[in-house]
């Protein structure tokens, strides 16, 4: 009989395999540790050779530009992009399906179609697109974790690729998720660990650590992840990136693979990662402009809306420093302060936001996450006999100790949880109208200003170090939120900062893990964030705020 741990290194073994010969470098690691490097993203530009790393050091809309001038052909693009992922991967651990050749062949017919007629199929005609496990694409695995899923290929392509493709994406390769995609680092019996591509002595994050670690690398423009508790924004924070976290309905879920796909009080939603801010709304208006709710019932019939106005005028953003239970380590801290004094030196004005219900927030979507008690995943598991996660134990040694029974929740309760829900999002709607009485103008914030995570990563493995609190209560409000790099861990300015006394066992945790040595040139991220389905006014704040900080410098 075939163990869990034989199909798990077989899977492992073929992803592998579809990597060419010539690409497969078994010394890697060790040249790269040789060589004195930690980051997988600056080792990789110097073993590429340097056309290639000229062609992957542009984000995706500098990409479609040059393709479409005839700078560049799709072929050479997807060429580039496929070899750096091969060495990334190898590195990082960061891919589960691979098919190089099918995307190569694509960008060939692409090429010929643009001679032939001298027209484009679309936006990303010829770009290359990575896809998180998640996203179904006929006649390939989507085992989001499960050794039991290995050798199940799918019979049909998740709307969103399929817009994407008709747009002109090239697709390359599927990245890795944790198992079921229940957690904030990316770790399974299937694939192993995938680690970060800034230092890979830290985590990748998660539940979309693949994606975040593979464009990290460079060695995708750009692509997509899902978000229910986190699952974007932590990867893209903890890799440098931005990331688009969209309300529920404004980009088509449909025929993607998910966890708990009955579960829409706190619904999984899907949106891009890159290293570019403009590649996101060019992701985002071309799925919008596409009209997917055509299709799609649950995608909302908002056609794309131009923000430019907000460009144009001065900003009322409120500045969440900390949320009462988790206080931020001091580069997040820096970070906050550095794009605040951008923003108000600017003209733009800040005002203190401090919702008095976080915790309940935060309380409410672990309720969600945990309420058949991982019954679902426990019996996924069974088929093959692999493990359930450290993380999950955690996670449900953590219900245990805040009352949990152990039990699924009955309907009862979960209608009691769904009031829960509705009530709070009441309330905080109320108080971000209120701000409307601490304004120089007596109108209500249009943003909030807030870290991503406590700190600006964590060391692999370091399971009890997840803390989910700035990003979990934006899923219960279904917000839209970005993420956007600000900074680097300093060790020279960012010491440990005294005057705050944790209390809390988790802010005690927190502090006492902080040594600025450690995390030294790990990127900082913050979040913007926007009342739902205002995806486009946050992309236009986000480029407000990007455009001050780059000011400043």
């Amino acid at each position: 009989m075939t163990t869990w741990e034989q199909i798990a290194a077989a899977k492992r073994a073929q992803t592998l395999s579809q990597i060419p010969k010539g690409w497969v470098e078994p010394n890697l690691i060790q040249n790269m540790n040789k060589d004195g490097y930690v980051s997988a993203c600056g080792y990789l530009d110097t073993v590429l050779p340097e056309h290639e790393v000229s062609i992957t050091n542009l984000t995706a809309t500098e990409l479609a530009g040059k393709i479409a001038s005839r700078e560049m052909t799709s072929y050479d693009v997807c060429y580039a992009f496929c070899h750096r992922a091969a060495l990334a991967h190898q590195i990082l651990n960061c891919c589960i399906e691979i098919f190089f050749e099918q995307a190569l062949e694509k960008a060939r017919e692409l090429d010929s179609y643009f001679a032939a007629t001298g027209k484009l199929l679309g936006p990303l005609h010829g770009v290359p697109f990575s896809l998180k496990d998640q996203v179904n694409l006929i006649g390939l695995e989507t085992t989001i974790g499960y050794i039991s899923r290995v050798g199940q290929k799918s019979d049909k392509m998740s709307l969103l690729a399929k817009v994407l493709q008709d747009q002109g994406a090239v697709f390359f390769l599927k990245t890795t998720v944790p198992t079921a995609m229940l957690a904030s680092e990316t770790v399974s019996s299937l694939h192993g660990r995938t680690l970060n591509a800034i230092n890979i002595a830290f985590s990748s994050g998660g539940s979309s650590g693949g994606e975040g670690s593979l464009i990290g690398a460079k060695a995708s423009p750009l692509g997509v992840g899902t978000d229910i508790g986190g699952s974007i924004r932590i990867p893209a924070a903890f890799q440098g990136l931005y990331g688009l976290r969209p309300s529920h309905g404004r980009i088509p879920y449909m025929d993607v693979t998910n966890s708990y796909e009955g579960q829409e009080l706190i619904p999984s939603v899907i949106g891009p990662l890159s290293s570019s801010l403009k590649d996101l709304e060019l992701f985002t208006k071309l799925v919008v402009d596409s009209e997917t709710w055509n299709y799609d019932p649950q995608v909302v019939p908002v056609p794309w809306r131009d923000s430019s106005e907000v460009t144009k005028r001065k900003l009322r953003i409120g500045l969440m420093t900390w949320d009462g239970l988790v206080m931020p380590h001091p580069p997040v801290l820096r970070a906050l302060r550095e794009t605040c004094h951008a923003l108000t030196s600017r003209g733009h004005e800040i005002v203190k936001w401090s919702f008095p219900d976080n915790e309940k927030l935060v309380d409410v979507g672990e309720k969600v996450y945990g309420a058949d008690f991982y019954a679902e995943v426990e019996q996924i598991l069974e088929k093959t006999g692999e493990p359930i996660s450290d993380y999950m134990n955690i996670a449900r040694n953590v219900s245990r100790g805040k009352g949990h029974s152990g039990n699924a929740l009955d309907v009862n309760q979960w209608w009691e949880v769904s009031q829960e829900i509705r009530h709070l999002k009441q309330k905080f709607l109320k108080y971000w109208k209120n701000t409307e009485n601490v304004t120089s103008d007596g109108k209500p914030i249009d943003a909030i200003l807030c870290p991503v995570w406590p700190s600006a990563g964590f060391h692999d493995g370091k399971v009890d170090f997840g803390c989910e609190n700035y990003t979990v209560p934006f899923n219960v409000l279904d917000y839209s939120c970005v993420v956007f790099p600000v900074t680097q861990v300093n060790v020279e300015i960012d010491s440990v900062e005294s005057g705050h006394l944790p209390s809390l066992p988790d802010d005690q945790k927190m502090h006492g893990y902080y040594e600025a040595q450690d995390f030294d040139k790990i990127p900082v991220c913050l979040q913007v964030v926007c009342k739902r389905l205002e995806e486009e006014k946050v992309l236009a704040i986000a480029s407000v705020i990007e455009s001050c900080l780059a000011a400043t410098t």
